[in-house]
């Protein structure tokens, strides 16, 4: 249980619930997010949300790194907020 609070612990849980979501059963990972929200032995309510973000700026600064930035945080910034302006309403 320790593990569900540590910074890998989330980051794995995140690894988990995303490596299920782009599996084609969308359900099947909701349900498995809800189960793991809800169970007293697992990471928490937050846990996922706390893995998927850890996992989300780990990708984010490997992106910058990959496009040869140097200020990764600034790229990383600056690609989510092109990000967001470009999605649709």
């Amino acid at each position: 249980m320790d593990e569900f609070h540590s910074a890998t612990g989330s980051t794995r849980v995140g690894i988990e619930c995303l490596t299920l979501w782009m599996e084609s059963d969308r359900h099947f990972a909701i349900d498995h997010v809800r189960r793991l929200m809800d169970d007293p032995e697992g990471p928490g309510a937050y846990g996922p949300i706390v893995g998927l973000l850890n996992l989300s700026m780990l990708l984010a600064v490997e992106l910058a790194k990959a496009q040869g930035a140097e200020d990764v945080k600034e790229w990383a910034r600056e690609y989510l907020r092109n990000l967001s302006a470009q999605l649709p309403d």
